[in-house]
Order: C-alpha cells, then structure tokens, then sequence
C-alpha cells in the first residue's frame, strides 16, 4: 500500500476502515474527479441510464437508474465539451443528445444515447420552440448557461409521448405554484432549469397518470432520507437539480416508474 512507503499514492483519496469517514478530510488536490470518469464508472459495464443530471459550482449532482424501456440499452457515450461550438461539433457527428448540463466553467456535459428518437434539433433560444413542437419535436432535455437556455428536442422517443407545456418563470415561488398547478391538471416535471444571466427557469411539464412528489432540500442528507422513505411508497427519483438561486437541492419523485433500483449522486467535484 501507499502508507508504507513502496507505492506512489492512489489518484483518489483512499478509504480508511472500521473508523468515522468524516475524520479524515480528503487532502486538497484529491477532491474532485473528472465527468468523464465519474459518469462511465457508473454506466460502463452496466445498464443503467443518466435519467438527471445537473451542475453547480463545479459540482455534479445526478440519478442514475436502469429503464425498462432501453432494455437492452443501446450504446451511450458522454462528453464535456468546453464551449458552444464545441458542443456543437458533437452535435453535428449525428450524435442523439438523451442528457444535458451545463456549467459556467466547466462546460456542457453531454450524455448521448444511440438510436434515441427518429430525428432531433437543438435551440439556443425558446422562441423557436413553438415552430419546432408543430413539426412533432418534444423537449427531452433542457439546461441553461448565463443567458442562454440550451434546448434539446427529439421526435419520436418511448418515453415522452404526453402533451407538454412550458414555462420561463421569474421566481422559485411562481415555478412552484406553476408546478402544483400542473400537477392538479395530470402534468408531471420531466425539465427544469435556471439562468442565472436571465434570472429564470424553464420549466417543461408532460401530460402523465403517473403521481409525482417533489421537495427542495438545504441539507443532502435530509433529501437522501427523504428519498429512500418515498422510494418505499413506489417513488423513484426523476430529476435532481441544484438550483443556482438559492442552493438548495430540488428532486423531483415519480410512481410507476417500474425501476428496479436508482442511484443517486449529489454535489460531487468534478474537473474537465
């Protein structure tokens, strides 16, 4: 082992056994992780999707989980393009977009997902995507960058086939109201994000007859708890998103999401 000496010391910082994690600080230049590395540790070799994911600060907090209807998954792959044209480049290789983030340094983290849909596009800007819903397109995924909200829509996926309706909402307080409106109406959350250069959040709602159940949390360890108790009443855990305005944790539970188990990540350092 490193602690005797012969062996040059591990990349990550090491586990101690039988004593209290928290009595070991993880040494500084050890605590963070590439996205690269920290999303293909949990969906190489496995068949689990990225079904949320969200960035702040620099720090990755997102839901990893299997899907009955990608079994057997088709192949994934994922990315951190550093800037726009970047992204864009990936985006013209005909790759198809299942999950998107975006950090104002460290870029866009990308998970694609083959074979998703018929046809897909890509906006930069909400007033296109009127025009692009008339053509058959849904929004499947959705995240923000100083002014710019990124806007992913897929035609023709097997999990997004109720009528949806979006929102640019000015406040946490208006998106929840728009939220628990929605959700008297049969409308679950399946997109949520927040420009911190416009100050607002877009908020994507589908029509479902599935129960949804949501909370934000300032602690993870309350939102952990909570989660795991809901999962016991059938819940399964859709979205997580650290939201820029007030850095609390929103995680959006679904019933009848037919997932065996989940995995959820919260608030994890990651690098380029």
């Amino acid at each position: 082992m490193f602690m005797t000496g012969k062996k040059p010391r591990p990349g990550t910082e090491p586990m101690y056994s039988r004593r209290n994690r928290n009595d070991f600080p993880i040494t500084a230049g050890y605590d963070s992780v590439e996205y690269t590395d920290f999303v293909g540790s949990h969906l190489l070799s496995s068949e689990d999707m990225l079904i949320s994911q969200s960035f702040h600060n620099e720090c990755f907090s997102g839901i990893f989980a299997p899907a009955k209807i990608y079994s057997p998954r088709p192949a994934v792959s994922w990315e951190i393009p550093p800037d726009y044209d970047s992204f864009l480049e990936l985006v013209n290789k005909s790759k198809q977009i299942y999950s998107i983030a975006c950090d104002e340094k460290l870029g866009f983290g990308v998970v694609f997902l083959a074979n998703y849909g018929t046809d897909q596009t890509n906006l930069a800007n909400t007033s296109d995507i009127e025009n692009v819903r008339e053509d058959g397109f849904q929004i499947t995924a959705c995240a923000a960058r100083g002014s710019t909200f990124y806007i992913i829509m897929t035609k023709g996926t097997k999990e997004y086939k109720g009528k949806q309706a979006w929102f640019t909402l000015n406040s946490w307080a208006e998106a929840k109201n728009v939220i628990q409106e929605n959700r008297t109406r049969g409308r679950v959350v399946t997109g949520i994000c927040y420009s911190t250069g416009q100050r607002k959040y877009l908020v994507v709602v589908m029509k479902s007859s599935h129960d949804q159940i949501y909370r934000k949390f300032h602690r993870v360890a309350d939102l952990d708890n909570w989660v795991k108790e809901r999962y016991k009443e059938g819940f399964h855990p859709t979205i997580i998103f650290k939201d820029p305005a007030d850095n609390k944790t929103l995680v959006v539970m679904i019933k009848g999401e037919h997932r065996s188990f989940y995995t959820c990540k919260y608030d994890c350092k990651v690098v380029c």
